[in-house]
């Protein structure tokens, strides 16, 4: 019993040493927030990423290291397409959906502002829809979820082996 208690805080032990250990090698990195966008009608699919440090002024342009693609009508659009591009954020990266927040983009053909989507060649009610964006998980956090799922798995598969 006794062995059994000080094997588990011999391992916490460890195991926290080495989290202060890599954590000290590692240096901090700005979290990329990744967001897809389409339009009611899906016609539009699109995603873009930027540094959270650079929403800091609550709007990220292309010169602060936006990236920007989507296609609509089967052609493909970038950043390039629109060099004014840029997102308005909340002070933490974050959008949401109707809050006056949103990508500003307008390479010609179709303009998405904000939570609005137009088509400049049908300006009828189906040429003007609503824009959602959804986050999309940075893969290390993916990565970190799926090891720390299969720990669990692991332990569980232990214990039941045990007499």
């Amino acid at each position: 019993m006794t062995d059994s208690i000080f094997k588990k805080l011999a391992a916490a032990t460890v195991g926290t040493a080495l989290i202060f250990a890599v954590g000290e090698i590692m240096p901090a990195q700005a979290a990329i927030l990744i967001y897809d966008f389409s339009n009611t009608s899906k016609s539009l699919k699109g995603t873009f990423s930027f540094d959270q440090a650079a929403a800091d002024d609550q709007e990220v342009t292309i010169s602060e290291g936006l990236k920007l693609s989507a296609t609509y009508g089967g052609q493909s659009y970038t950043e390039a397409d629109d060099s004014l591009a840029s997102v308005l954020t909340d002070f933490s990266g974050k959008i949401r959906n109707q809050g006056g927040l949103g990508l500003q983009f307008t390479p010609g053909t179709f303009e998405v502002y904000r939570e609005n989507f137009i088509d400049r060649n049908d300006l009828t009610d189906t040429g003007v829809q609503f824009v959602t964006y959804t986050s999309v998980p940075e893969p290390t956090f993916m990565l970190g979820s799926c090891m720390f799922g299969l720990g669990l798995l692991l332990r569980k598969k232990i214990a039941s082996s045990r007499p």
